[in-house]
C-alpha cells in the first residue's frame, strides 16, 4: 500500500489526465532560455497554423468573418500552440480538444448556413483562468484537496456571454496556490516566464500571463484583487486591463475566500493588443450584464462621452516611484522613455505625487484575509499538500482572525483612505496616472513580495491597465550603486535585481484613471501604445 501523502497522488493523476490530452509531440524537451517564439519556430505548426497564431483576436474575429480562415482551422492551430507553451512554460490545468473542436464544427456549418458569423467574438479562442466558470470543466483553485469536487454545471456570466458571441474555449490556465501571490506555483508546480524561463510569469494569472506571451492564445480572462491581471501582463510582455471592481461581471467563479468583500476582486481581459481589450469589454457590456448578474453595476461602455481635461490629448501624472520603493534601473529607464516619446508628441505630462503608499498595504492587507487565513490552512491541509513559501509569507502580512466591530473599523478607515486618495487624485488636475506596474521587471522564481504599485489601486478602487514598452532587460542595465535607501522593502528591491539574471524579462507601464473613468482609463492607454509602440 501506498505510503505517499494524497496531495502526491492527487497530483500526478490529475496532471497526467490533462495532458494525456495533449498531443506527446507537442510536449517538447531541452528548450531554451527564451522560448517565446517556440510555437512558431518549432516546425509543429504548418506556415498557415503559424499565420494563425501571430495574428490578436480582433485579427482573427475580422478574418473569420471574411471567411480567410475557418473556425477549425484557428481552434486546431491554437490547439497546437497551447500544447507546446504548456510543455515549455507549465501554464495550463485543463486542455479540451474534443469540445473546442466541436464547437467549431458548429460555427463554421452556421457561417455556411447563414453566411454571417454567429456573434463579435465567432471562432476566437478564449484561455480561461482556473477558478473561473466553464461548464463541465474542473475548478481547482489552485488546491489538491479541492481536484475532483469542483465541476460546474453551467458557465459563468462572463463566460456565458462570450460563448452566445462565437467564442471558443479549449483551455484553462494555471493559478498560485491561495489565488494570492504575484507568482504562480502550486501543486501542479510553477509556471515560468517565456521570455526567460528562470523567472515567474506573475501571478495569479500567471497561466493567463505565459499562454499569452507564448503565442498560446490570443486572449484570456483573469482577475485582480492585487494585481493579479497586470502583474503578469505586465511580466510578459502583453496586455491586460483591470476595471472598477463591479463594472465587469463575475457571477460564477468560484474561489476559496467566497464571500469575502472586504476589498472586491476585479475580472477583465488579457490580450496580445490594446484593441482587443476594447473588443473584450465591449462585447460583454453589449449584452447588459447586469440583467444577469446582480453584483455588477448597470453602466454601458461609454467612450464616446470621455472629456479630455488637456484638450485633444490626456492630461498624464507620471509617478515616478511609490515613496517606498524605487524601481530597478531597467524600469526607470522604460518610464523616461515613455515620457520623452509623449512629450515629443505634444502630451502635457508632469510629475504626480505618490499617496500614502505605506498606509495603504496596511489598510489592504488587513482585508485580505479576514478570517486570519483559516479558510487558506484548511484546504491546504485537507490533502496534506505543503504551504508555500509565498503562501506562508502573504498568510503573514498583517492577517488574523478580526472580529466584527474590528472588521467594522477598518472598513471605516478603507472608506476614509479612499476620499482622502480622491481627492489627492483630483488636486493633482490629471486624467490618468502613468506609472509602473511594480518595481521591477520579471522576478526571480520564489521572490514576489512587493505588490504596491498595483494593490493600490485595488484598494482605492481604480480602473488601471498595462501595456508592453517593447524593450527588454539588456545587460547594459545595471545596477545602481548603493545609495540611501527608503525602506527595508526598498533595499531588498535593489538588491534583487541582476540583468545577467534577469536577461530578457519584458518592460511595462501601467496607466490608471479615477474610479469609474474605466473608458478613460482604456483610451489613455490605447493612445500611449500608439506613441510607443505605432498600434
Amino acid at each position: 500500500m501506498s505510503t505517499e501523502p494524497s496531495y502526491q497522488r492527487i497530483t500526478a493523476d490529475f496532471k497526467a489526465a490533462f495532458e494525456s490530452r495533449i498531443p506527446t509531440e507537442l510536449l517538447l524537451s531541452d528548450l531554451p532560455k527564451d522560448v517565446s517564439n517556440l510555437v512558431s519556430t518549432s516546425g509543429l505548426l504548418d506556415p498557415a497554423e503559424v499565420d494563425i497564431v501571430q495574428m490578436d483576436a480582433t485579427g482573427l474575429r475580422d478574418a473569420l468573418a471574411s471567411r480567410q480562415v475557418s473556425a477549425v482551422a484557428v481552434t486546431t492551430a491554437f490547439l497546437k500552440a497551447a500544447g507546446i507553451a504548456h510543455g515549455a512554460t507549465n501554464c495550463l490545468m485543463d486542455y479540451f480538444p474534443e469540445e473546442a473542436l466541436e464547437t467549431a464544427r458548429y460555427l463554421d456549418a452556421e457561417m455556411e448556413r447563414t453566411g454571417k458569423p454567429v456573434g463579435p467574438m465567432h471562432g476566437v479562442p478564449i484561455s480561461i483562468k482556473d477558478q473561473m466558470c466553464v461548464k463541465g470543466r474542473e475548478i481547482t483553485a489552485s488546491f489538491a484537496s479541492w481536484v475532483g469536487k469542483n465541476v460546474p454545471e453551467k458557465d459563468g456570466v462572463f463566460v456565458r456571454i462570450l460563448r452566445e458571441a462565437g467564442a471558443v474555449f479549449y483551455v484553462k490556465t494555471s493559478i498560485p496556490q491561495a489565488i494570492m501571490h504575484l507568482e504562480t506555483d502550486s501543486f501542479l508546480g510553477p509556471t515560468l516566464n517565456p521570455y526567460n524561463r528562470e523567472l515567474t510569469s506573475g501571478g495569479s494569472s500567471g497561466g493567463e500571463g505565459a499562454l499569452i506571451g507564448c503565442r498560446g492564445s490570443p486572449m484570456g480572462l483573469g482577475t485582480d484583487i492585487g494585481g493579479s491581471i497586470r502583474n503578469p501582463a505586465a511580466l510578459n510582455g502583453i496586455y491586460g486591463f483591470k476595471p472598477t471592481a463591479t463594472r465587469l461581471p463575475k457571477g460564477g467563479n468560484r474561489a476559496p475566500m467566497a464571500g469575502q468583500e472586504s476589498i472586491p476582486a476585479a475580472i477583465g481581459p488579457l490580450a496580445r493588443s490594446a484593441r482587443d481589450l476594447s473588443l473584450c469589454i465591449e462585447t460583454v457590456l453589449a449584452a447588459e450584464p447586469w440583467h444577469l448578474d446582480p453584483t455588477q453595476v448597470g453602466m454601458k461602455w461609454r467612450p464616446d462621452e470621455v472629456v479630455w481635461k488637456g484638450g485633444d490629448k490626456p492630461k498624464i501624472g507620471v509617478m515616478w516611484d511609490d515613496g517606498v520603493v524605487v524601481p530597478q534601473a531597467p524600469m526607470r529607464k522604460a518610464l523616461k522613455l515613455a515620457v520623452e516619446k509623449l512629450r515629443a508628441e505634444g502630451y502635457e505630462v508632469f510629475d504626480y505625487r505618490p499617496f500614502k503608499q505605506s498606509e495603504g498595504w496596511d489598510i489592504i492587507t488587513s482585508l485580505y484575509f479576514t478570517d486570519g487565513g483559516q479558510t487558506i490552512r484548511n484546504a491546504i491541509e485537507a490533502s496534506g499538500e505543503p504551504m508555500l513559501p509565498l503562501t506562508k509569507w502573504i498568510l503573514e502580512q498583517n492577517q488574523r482572525d478580526r472580529p466584527a466591530l474590528e472588521l467594522f473599523q477598518l472598513i471605516q478607515r478603507r472608506e476614509a483612505f479612499k476620499a482622502e486618495y480622491n481627492a489627492h487624485f483630483a488636486a493633482s488636475g490629471v486624467d490618468v496616472i502613468l506609472c509602473l506596474p511594480g518595481p521591477g521587471p520579471a522576478p526571480i522564481l520564489g521572490t514576489s513580495k512587493y505588490w504596491c504599485y498595483t494593490s493600490i489601486f485595488n484598494l482605492v478602487d481604480y480602473p488601471a491597465g498595462v501595456l508592453p514598452t517593447g524593450t527588454f532587460v539588456g545587460l547594459e542595465d545595471v545596477r545602481e550603486p548603493e545609495r540611501e535607501f527608503l525602506s527595508e522593502q526598498d533595499r531588498e528591491v535593489w538588491a534583487a535585481y541582476s540583468p545577467e539574471k534577469m536577461i530578457g524579462a519584458p518592460l511595462a507601464l501601467q496607466v490608471v484613471a479615477g474610479r469609474w473613468e474605466d473608458e478613460k482609463a482604456l483610451l489613455a492607454l490605447q493612445m500611449i501604445d500608439q506613441v510607443l509602440l505605432g498600434k
